[in-house]
């Protein structure tokens, strides 16, 4: 088995929004923030390459969200995935397999492109998993992240597949439910090691802290409600 992590581009956050109870000062030495008051962030998927499966966790953004998206997000995508899949001998047509763990937009709509009329599938040959209760929930999602999500784009393709079903012994998954509903955590076993891909259950190392919490997470906002 082989894993690499492919770095996709950035994005931008609120600081005090995403790093919480951190202090302006704090995130600053640790990261730093522009004169906005934003964080910039990794876009990142991971590659694995095992048998004859090329299995892509996450594969970024897309380049043709709407121009508000991507000034809101100051999202830099500077090189096409299919490059920098290149880099990796893999292209296109390879991947076998595309694993969401969930379906805002930054982390799976560079799954599809666009052409004249219509939205395709990026990768033709490919698998497209999704956890089921994630991608209903996304359907119709809590009002706060409402915006978030790109399930929309999958009615351009023939058939979705739910990871409830996926069968090779050497990756599951487990469920978490704090950043958004119904996301997954892919449990890798390589033969030596056991990897997990965090997503967005521990984003940046400075939340394996713990009392450090972010504040895009969806259970907060369940938690505050009456």
């Amino acid at each position: 088995m082989k894993l690499h992590i492919l770095h996709l581009g950035y994005l931008k956050a609120d600081a005090v929004t995403m790093i919480k109870p951190l202090s302006v000062k704090d995130i600053q030495e640790l990261y730093g923030i522009d004169k906005e008051g934003f964080i910039r962030l990794a876009l990142n998927s991971l590659l694995i390459l095992e048998d004859d499966r090329v299995v892509l966790i996450d594969p970024g953004c897309a380049e043709f969200l709407p121009a508000r998206i991507m000034k809101d997000y100051g999202l830099e995508i500077k090189e096409p995935i299919e490059s920098i899949l290149e880099k990796k001998g893999v292209t296109a047509t390879m991947v076998t397999d595309v694993v969401f763990t969930h379906l805002h937009f930054d982390h799976g709509s560079g799954a599809f492109v666009r052409k004249p009329g219509t939205i395709a599938k990026r990768f033709p040959n490919a698998r497209y998993h999704v956890w089921k209760e994630h991608f209903e929930y996304s359907s119709r999602p809590h009002p706060s992240e409402s915006n978030s999500f790109f399930t929309s784009f999958f009615r351009y393709i023939d058939q979705v597949y739910w990871l409830e079903d996926w069968t090779s012994d050497w990756m599951n998954f487990k469920i978490f439910h704090g950043h958004t509903k119904g996301m997954l955590i892919p449990v890798i076993n390589s033969g030596n090691e056991t990897i997990y891909y965090l997503s967005d259950l521990i984003p940046m190392q400075v939340f394996l802290k713990q009392e450090v919490w972010c504040g895009y997470d969806l259970s907060l906002i369940h938690i505050s409600e009456p």
